[in-house]
């Protein structure tokens, strides 16, 4: 059985790093940005992250004195779009879940053609996200997970004048995150007791869990 999870979910400076460190990896890769080794000013809050990365030697500076990404920085890239892959794939499907009727939205996924008709649909106050309950039960990192997901949603604010660079490592995005997973449901909240006497939590969140993966196999 997995283990309780360890409530509040907490990030302290050094897992910041390491999570600042694929951001900023996978945004000099996105957008083919070459980061000059003498900082402005909106870089300098950089420099730490940058100074890691050289030791770790995910990237190198070339004859044009820009930190650019070396062929281990690419390969930690690839292995951080793979991993990125396979949660989403995985829990994707227990993002919208009627702990009542025993329904998944994504059962109705083909009766919303369109994009908008189905944000709406899942935005409904029926359905609730599980996808953290069912990351922790499987000993996985619900931080990592949605971390990943603001990475794939452009949270961090490339676009906003240099404050992405400051939010970084000090910004309130990281609060943002730690909301998230520490407001979700948390798998040993699901048991429940009825005529037939209590159902453990573990039981319901492995029934879940079956039932979302038969779902997405049918999709």
């Amino acid at each position: 059985m997995s283990k309780l999870p360890q409530l509040p979910y907490q990030l302290d400076d050094q897992q910041k790093h390491n999570f600042a460190r694929l951001y900023l990896l996978d945004y000099m890769i996105q957008e083919d940005i070459k980061i000059s080794v003498l900082l402005d000013e909106k870089s300098e809050d950089l420099e730490p992250i940058l100074d890691e990365m050289m030791a770790r030697e995910i990237i190198e500076i070339d004859k044009q004195q820009r930190y650019c990404v070396s062929r281990t920085g690419y390969a930690l890239h690839q292995d951080f779009l793979k991993r990125y892959r396979e949660l989403i794939t995985e829990n994707d499907i227990f993002c919208a879940v009627d702990l009542e009727a025993g329904e998944f939205a994504f059962s109705f996924y083909n009766d919303y053609p369109t994009l908008d008709k189905w944000n709406a649909f899942i935005a409904t106050d029926r359905w609730d996200d599980l996808r953290v309950a069912v990351t922790e039960y499987q000993e996985q990192d619900p931080v990592e997970m949605i971390f990943m997901s603001f990475i794939n949603e452009k949270r961090f604010g490339r676009d906003d004048g240099g404050k992405w660079q400051f939010d970084l490592l000090l910004g309130s995005v990281w609060d943002e995150i730690l909301d998230i997973c520490n407001q979700a449901i948390n798998w040993p909240e699901l048991g429940y007791e009825d005529d037939q006497g209590k159902v453990p939590a573990a039981d319901v969140i492995e029934d879940i869990i079956a039932q979302g993966r038969s779902i997405r196999n049918n999709l």
